[in-house]
């Protein structure tokens, strides 16, 4: 009794049509490395959320306490906040890839922290210890694997005819 079924004619033929070799789908084109994810996890997109509902709350309070108490109360507000302005600029470029965002926002953030714990020694009360719960989910955040995956992705070359119009990928 001889084999009943033929050998296969190609055993790493991947798609119909195709005669090549199969390619793992964990795979990029060619065979190159794994492929990058290219939606924000939802980390990076979490710590852009709290970075902006910060800083929001933070001009809102200024505002108001300005209004209420006079200038000094205004001032009081964004002196224990004034580290939200440069996390709100690095949040609008979270969507682009580069480590230093990461590294920077982490910082800032563990910063925000110690003065959180000022504003809250100074008797800031609920502001503070908002200021101080957010921080804390910040470092969090955007300590995880996924985000550090997100901002040290490879840059998307720029196509030959975007070239020399302000296009920088």
């Amino acid at each position: 009794m001889s084999n009943q079924f033929p050998p296969p004619q190609n055993p790493q033929a991947g798609l119909p049509g195709y005669p090549g070799p199969a390619m793992d789908p964990a795979y990029g084109a060619y065979g190159f490395g794994p492929l990058l994810p290219q939606k924000m996890p939802g980390g990076v997109r979490a710590a852009q959320v709290i970075i902006w509902t910060l800083s929001g709350m933070c001009l809102l309070g200024s505002v108001i306490g300005g209004a209420l108490y006079g200038p000094e109360a205004a001032g009081a507000v964004l002196g224990s906040n004034f580290l939200l302005i440069p996390l709100c600029v690095l949040a609008f470029r979270f969507h682009l890839p580069g480590h230093g965002k990461r590294v920077a926002s982490i910082v800032l953030s563990s910063v925000q922290i110690l003065v959180g714990f000022g504003a809250l020694g100074r008797g800031a009360g609920l502001g503070g210890l908002i200021l101080v719960g957010c921080s804390i989910a910040l470092v969090i955040l955007l300590s995880q694997g996924s985000t550090g995956a997100w901002f040290k992705r490879g840059r998307t070359p720029v196509p030959a005819q975007w070239q020399g119009q302000g296009y920088t990928g």
